[in-house]
């Protein structure tokens, strides 16, 4: 899959032309956006052309919003691994910003037919776009009787009563509902980053651990959780801590991740956590001793959790 960061890149790339793109956040490519994608590469196939996603990083409201921007559900990296599962031959991952936001929805619209030279667009079904997100299917239908391309707008993805979306997996993920998630996913709710050199604290105990910023990441409640983790194909138990470390007058939000009866060296390597079952809530000890001694029980717990798992 090409990654591409310019409209002018993507223009000269020829063999990207004659597709169907899809426009869209795709925060987390859940199922719902899994169905947009899947029908996507069906129209593609249709017309024998390539798969195109155009997408946006940071997050639109990020840049007009900040104070309402939503905690994402994956670091753009993670995003681009799913694009990539999913069959997609390449990502126009344009930088969002207030230049951006101010394009009309004719503006937008006409770029990137121009770029892309797409013989059909497929939408999600609450899709807006351009300027005050003003545009509409309609408008694009308008474009493509004129530019002769076609347009077409998925259904509403439900499960269990209700739309798939990002919100929803949120609230599931803060309520530490991980089957919930899971299903509305469509994969193992996991957080991913690079492994950071830490102040080996856990090491010092005989429980090191593999850190990870969350910053900026929906994340479920603080507290000791069961996860698997991952690098590629290598594959470990876990016992992982997510918070502050009240007991080291900690401030920053981090997942802490002790790899069961193993102990690689894996820093700045990207490390996939799943989490599976909460354990306990987080406390703040007296000491080194009794955190040593809480952190052995939670990692029997985790070793129960994940063998019934």
């Amino acid at each position: 899959m090409q990654i591409i960061h310019s409209w002018q890149e993507a223009k000269d790339i020829t063999e990207l032309k004659g597709g169907a793109i899809t426009v869209g956040n795709f925060d987390g490519v859940h199922m719902g956006h899994e169905q947009v994608l899947a029908e996507t590469n069906g129209h593609a196939s249709a017309v024998d052309g390539p798969t195109v996603v155009v997408t946006f990083e940071p997050h639109p409201r990020a840049v007009l919003f900040p104070e309402e921007a939503p905690r994402r559900l994956g670091h753009v990296q993670q995003r681009m691994q799913y694009l990539q599962e999913a069959g997609v031959d390449a990502v126009l991952l344009l930088e969002f910003t207030h230049a951006l936001a101010g394009w009309s929805a004719d503006k937008f619209s006409r770029q990137l037919y121009d770029t892309f030279g797409f013989k059909h667009i497929h939408v999600g079904y609450d899709f807006a776009f351009g300027h005050d997100r003003k545009g509409h299917v309609d408008d694009l239908r308008l474009l493509g009787d004129a530019s002769d391309f076609t347009v077409t707008e998925a259904s509403a993805f439900e499960m269990m009563g209700a739309v798939v979306s990002s919100s929803r997996i949120r609230s599931a993920i803060e309520a530490a509902d991980f089957t919930m998630a899971e299903k509305l996913l469509g994969r193992d709710y996991a957080i991913a980053g690079t492994v950071l050199h830490g102040d080996k604290r856990g090491r010092q105990m005989n429980f090191p651990t593999a850190n990870i910023d969350v910053a900026d990441l929906a994340h479920p409640p603080v507290g000791i959780y069961a996860v698997r983790a991952n690098i590629d194909d290598r594959q470990w138990d876990g016992a992982a801590y997510l918070g502050y470390r009240p007991t080291f007058n900690g401030r920053t939000l981090l997942l802490e991740t002790h790899l069961l009866d193993d102990a690689p060296d894996i820093y700045d390597q990207c490390l996939n956590v799943s989490f599976v079952e909460r354990i306990r809530e987080d406390r703040k000890f007296t000491g080194h001793a009794d955190l040593a001694a809480q952190i052995a029980k939670d990692c029997d717990k985790a070793r129960q959790i994940l063998a019934t798992d």
